[in-house]
């Protein structure tokens, strides 16, 4: 088993796996603290070279998140 780390892209209002975009798929790592290594990465990258839309990275064992977590709110646009 491997931990994943998964992207969502807030598109009009709902949470869009990165696994729907082409070429935002989940990505594999060993262990979660490489995973998280990634993930804190990919978070301070969008900081400095802003997406056009607002990105949230999760880590997670087992297999590529397909829905962000339940905290995360949805947005009405």
């Amino acid at each position: 088993m491997h931990w994943w780390l998964s992207a969502f892209f807030l598109i009009n209002g709902v949470w869009v796996p990165g696994s729907e975009i082409e070429g935002w798929g989940a990505r594999a790592y060993e262990s979660e603290a490489h995973c998280l290594e990634h993930k804190v990465f990919a978070e301070k990258e969008c900081q400095e070279h802003p997406l056009h839309y607002e990105a949230l990275w999760i880590c997670n064992y087992g297999e590529p998140a397909k829905v962000p977590p339940a905290t995360v709110p949805q947005l009405d646009c």
